[in-house]
């Protein structure tokens, strides 16, 4: 699966709050004018991702939009400061969807340890963990012998966790 950028992040941003299934950045600045949420967005994809000539005749038909590139003008997503704190939460809720996999795989591998230790100090094993839950006893074994935490998802470690914790 292909890595998550920016601008694909913004693009699909744009879309879900515009309403519409939709490319057209004119489209976006005539719905922009009443929401605000579209139109930080809006500005981050134009300041960042269009060319001088789109961007110059977006300004010019919309001049709200002027005023907030304007803000924005070389600054970097990772290097906006206080003044710019609405465009600087759309980047890092960009960095958080961008890091899910990894962040949910360090609470996986954390949730597989707490699980080995209640499973020694109640004495689970993993064949009456995998039958009262109906897992597949493959990636339980994976999970919790090798610690593969690719082999379950995340619903599934929170459930086993549950389960040796009221055992």
């Amino acid at each position: 699966m292909r890595e998550l950028s920016f601008k694909g992040y913004l693009s699909r941003q744009l879309k879900e709050l515009s309403g519409c299934n939709s490319v057209s950045l004119y489209k976006f600045s005539r719905l922009a004018k009443t929401n605000a949420r579209l139109k930080d967005a809006l500005t981050l994809y134009i300041s960042l991702f269009t060319s001088e000539k789109l961007k110059n005749q977006l300004c010019k038909k919309y001049p709200y939009l002027d005023s907030a590139c304007k803000k924005i003008n070389g600054s970097t997503p990772d290097r906006f400061d206080d003044s710019l704190s609405g465009y600087k939460t759309i980047y890092e809720n960009y960095l958080n969807q961008k890091n899910k996999k990894a962040n949910e795989g360090m609470i996986k591998a954390l949730m597989q340890k707490q699980i080995v230790e209640r499973q020694t100090e109640k004495g689970i094993t993993n064949y009456r963990i995998y039958k009262n839950l109906n897992l597949n006893p493959g990636n339980v074994n994976a999970f919790l012998r090798n610690g593969d935490v690719s082999k379950v998802g995340l619903d599934t470690a929170r459930n086993i966790l549950s389960f040796v914790n009221q055992y």
